[in-house]
């Protein structure tokens, strides 16, 4: 579900506030934070102390674990709710840019798909990860590029 590039750029479907990228950027931390620590609590319940060394194979496998865990938490949530519980503390949901309705599935997948494989590249994945959303702030309709693959605005909730 890409973009109609007849779409005006500028225009936000009716009755729909953008989200500040202030209560965006607050909202990704705080989710980031919830996807995050699962996956360090099973590490550090397998063995895992802070300071040990970690192989590439243990840091490939907390990676996953991170791009499974955040993958679902973001698609699942989004696709039901179109929020998630940084969303909701934020005051901001997912619509869909042509006409203010919820994501799909695959739609959700998609916005979460791109920054986490984005964030993957080894060396430059970090760095990358964090274009994605930093594209909101020079758009304006305030998309990331996941925004934009999957064809949603991040809103202000009512």
């Amino acid at each position: 579900m890409f973009p109609d590039s007849r779409v005006d750029e500028s225009v936000v479907p009716a009755g729909l506030q953008l989200a500040p990228v202030v209560r965006r950027f607050l909202g990704l931390a705080l989710d980031q934070l919830i996807t995050v620590v699962p996956v360090v609590v099973v590490a550090l319940l397998i063995g895992y102390e802070p300071g040990d060394s970690i192989s590439d194979d243990a840091l490939l496998a907390f990676n996953a674990g991170i791009v499974i865990v955040a993958g679902t938490y973001h698609t699942v949530l989004i696709a039901m709710f179109g929020r998630t519980v940084g969303k909701i503390a934020t005051g901001t949901r997912v619509v869909r840019a042509i006409d203010g309705g919820s994501l799909d599935w695959f739609a959700a997948f998609t916005r979460a798909l791109v920054p986490l494989a984005l964030g993957v590249v080894p060396q430059v994945g970090p760095a990358l990860g964090l274009a994605v959303y930093t594209f909101a702030v020079f758009s304006p309709r305030r998309q990331g590029l996941h925004d934009r693959a999957a064809g949603s605005l991040v809103v202000r909730a009512r």
